[in-house]
């Protein structure tokens, strides 16, 4: 087990104390320590990956969603300005329905277990429905008020027929 070394300066851990001068010098010398130079070559190499990657992305990254990301920045602005104050249309019903799905599914307590194959995702991919259906609501009212297109952010238009 190795041992920490306390810093003659303020007696705690070394690198712990962010107010101390000898931990944070005792900090920047670990993560210079610990890093790894940045070369001509390196770069080429890595570009070399992302390139493979482009071409044939592993099963993992061609399994997301298409258009996620997209849709959580929209999702992310519409926090933005509810919290702000600036968007008052939406209320905080939407917003911890959205989080206790993300949890729901997330956790590894589940109404029936995820180690079952399929049928052990299927209360999953309910929880995440209805609060998909919940979220596009809420998101493309969020575009109708801001003058976005919701089509920029994957969400097409309402099929829904509109409740005033």
């Amino acid at each position: 087990m190795p041992t920490t070394k306390n810093c003659p300066a303020c007696g705690k851990p070394a690198g712990t104390n962010s107010t101390c001068l000898s931990c944070r010098d005792a900090a920047a010398r670990e993560l210079a320590a610990n890093a790894r130079d940045v070369t001509r070559d390196s770069i080429e190499e890595r570009s070399s990956r992302v390139a493979r990657f482009l071409e044939r992305p592993p099963w993992w990254a061609r399994a997301a969603p298409k258009g996620i990301f997209p849709r959580l920045r929209l999702f992310w602005m519409l926090a933005t300005d509810f919290v702000k104050g600036r968007y008052k249309e939406s209320t905080w019903r939407a917003f911890a329905t959205v989080a206790a799905a993300a949890t729901y599914v997330l956790a590894p307590l589940d109404l029936i277990p995820d180690l079952i194959p399929a049928v052990g995702w299927a209360d999953d991919l309910l929880v995440l429905a209805i609060a998909w259906r919940l979220a596009r609501r809420e998101l493309l009212r969020y575009c109708e008020w801001k003058g976005l297109s919701p089509a920029h952010f994957g969400l097409g238009e309402d099929p829904s027929p509109r409740i005033p």
